[in-house]
């Protein structure tokens, strides 16, 4: 559902001589939906801090995630033959377009400036070619859109790092630029087949990953795409071989890992905190692996017995922190909520970093029951105040935790932080919406993939047939997860909740929009259970990351200073708490 302005990248014969009038209305709309393309002067503002690194050569294999679904796969192969760096990849994209290529190879020089690039393949079953030669700071550019083709010549850097629209291997190039610069500094990108830019490296952190070959060393590089009036934001991971491991770009819902580090046996590592506790629950025939942290140099309950907290991720998440740019949104959580006296759970939810078992197979209803069978562990521990079990789902974890909850009476009290208020199939349509808004499609453009998204959605149910619809977009959506998904409705399952529901909202939200909150309340009000209270917070300047904004936009996730969750969603909590599950 992301809007992509592949007209803004291969031109036909009859608008080669207003390409750059072409390039200026489309600029905006483009560079929202990671079309990386820029019409600023071109100026040489690359920095070259250190001699260019000797990367790791060989193969290595992508999957391409969009809103968190597998969408497609990429390849590169990286050599040294001749003095010159040769990169040849592949690339297989289902959605939100099909693009398949049967030949990319970019050539640099042995400093890592751009030579010559050569694209054949098809996308959305229509062929093409690109071919550009570059000669210091000019480059010709020869495009073939089936029997269409068309020339340009422009300036551009000649350090340029060459990075065509949704070639994700050519990052390739960029891991390595980006081992020779410091915060701060500029490098010249160039959008084959036109279109010149600037990015920035605003900040560079390391991550360590656990895999079932050993540890991983992650740079996690956040840069921006420049733009006067809309800049792009992404991540570009690093390994110790200069070697790309993985880029996201939150402002398109686009995520390229490599293979090795989405594996079962992969998670990521921090500096521990000294009360975790690394535990494995049983759990419809699989393990999930999970963190549970105890309080540390803070007064134990008399009985020994700590109010513990179990935190349920979004289908999104990676990880048992919920990394979102940068940010581990849940261990950061966890942390604070540890400060104050409670113990806290986090996990990897099945398939995903140490935990078992098969995501592609399961619903929200089996979500659910994992959610159950961790309470159910907790609520045998020990250490755990049976009375004070809460349950705090984020975005539509929170619908996970409301499935669990209305089955498990050991859960005592639920909070949904960022929780939709309308049923799945809803949800989706608003988002995509919202999405092509923000993009800048037409009306009509809006109105034709809104109603191929009610067809999809319609057929997903079996409310309508699948005849029209691409097999490989069948294949991305016909699943048991996103068939749950779209038949989830909130207001038949919180009637049957009896918990005490805490609502807690960011203003700034752009992906679960406040009246969403609202609608949560409503519903919830209408129970009648003497102990179903119902409570909203609504968290001022705060973003979907739980993050101050200034705005709410995803592009701001890797520009903004403050990378730190606020501390107004801790006190809201664990006011709600005391308050609700007294001691």
């Amino acid at each position: 559902m992301v809007k992509i302005h592949w007209n803004s990248l291969f031109v036909s014969p009859q608008h080669t001589n207003d390409m750059l009038t072409c390039v200026k209305l489309r600029l905006q709309h483009a560079l929202r939906s990671a079309c990386l393309l820029c019409l600023s002067s071109v100026l040489s503002v690359s920095v070259w801090a250190q001699t260019p690194p000797v990367p790791t050569t060989g193969e290595s294999t992508f999957r391409v995630f969009v809103r968190a679904v597998p969408s497609g796969f990429a390849t590169s192969t990286l050599v040294y033959e001749d003095n010159r760096w040769i990169l040849r990849a592949t690339t297989q994209i289902t959605a939100p377009l099909e693009l398949e290529t049967q030949l990319f190879e970019m050539t640099y020089d042995s400093d890592w400036k751009p030579q010559h690039l050569r694209i054949s393949g098809t996308r959305n079953r229509e062929i093409f070619n690109v071919e550009s030669n570059f000669g210091g700071d000019i480059v010709t550019n020869e495009v073939q859109i089936g029997s269409e083709v068309s020339n340009s010549e422009e300036r551009i850097d000649a350090t340029s790092i060459v990075l065509p629209n949704f070639f994700f291997s050519a990052y390739e190039a960029l891991a390595v630029r980006l081992t020779m610069l410091q915060p701060g500094d500029q490098m010249p990108i160039y959008v084959a087949p036109r279109g010149y830019i600037t990015a920035r490296l605003d900040s560079v952190n390391t991550l360590q990953l656990d895999t079932a070959g050993g540890s991983l060393l992650a740079k996690v590089h956040h840069i921006t795409f420049d733009n006067p009036n809309d800049p792009i934001s992404a991540e570009v991971w690093v390994d110790e071989g200069s070697r790309l491991m993985r880029v996201t770009l939150p402002s398109a819902s686009i995520d390229v890992a490599r293979q090795d580090i989405i594996s079962v046996s992969t998670r990521l590592t921090s500096s521990p905190h000294p009360g975790d506790e690394n535990v494995r629950v049983g759990s419809a025939g699989f393990s999930l692996a999970a963190t549970l942290t105890k309080p540390v140099d803070v007064q134990s309950p008399t009985d020994g017995r700590w109010p513990t907290i179990l935190l349920v991720p979004d289908s999104a998440s990676g990880d048992r922190d919920v990394t979102v740019s940068g940010i581990p949104i849940f261990r950061q959580l966890s942390n604070a909520l540890v400060e104050n006296g409670f113990m806290v759970m986090r996990f990897d939810k099945r398939g995903v970093g140490q935990s078992g078992g098969r995501p592609e197979s399961a619903t929200l209803n089996d979500y659910a029951e994992d959610v159950r069978e961790l309470v159910r562990y907790l609520e045998r521990r020990r250490d755990v105040d049976r009375n004070r079990i809460i349950v705090v789902g984020y975005s539509d974890g929170g619908w996970i935790s409301l499935l669990a909850a209305r089955r498990e009476s050991k859960i005592k009290a639920l909070a949904l932080i960022a929780t939709a208020g309308i049923s799945g199939n809803e949800l989706v349509l608003e988002q995509q919406a919202t999405l092509l808004a923000n993009n800048g499609d037409s009306d009509i453009e809006r109105q034709e993939k809104i109603e191929l998204q009610q067809r999809i959605n319609r057929a997903v149910l079996n409310e309508g047939t699948w005849e029209g619809i691409s097999e490989t977009v069948r294949a991305q959506a016909n699943t048991p997860w996103f068939r749950s998904l779209l038949a989830f409705d909130p207001e038949a399952v919180i009637e049957r909740v009896r918990q005490p529901l805490l609502i807690m909202q960011g203003a700034l939200d752009q992906q679960t929009l406040p009246y969403h909150a609202e609608r949560l309340q409503n519903i919830a009000s209408r129970r009648t259970r003497a102990n179903a209270t119902v409570e909203i917070s609504t968290l001022p300047e705060v973003d979907h990351r739980l993050t101050t904004s200034i705005n709410g936009n995803s592009n701001e996730y890797v520009s903004l200073s403050n990378q730190r969750i606020t501390s107004t969603v801790t006190t809201e909590l664990i006011d709600w708490i005391n308050r609700t599950l007294p001691k």
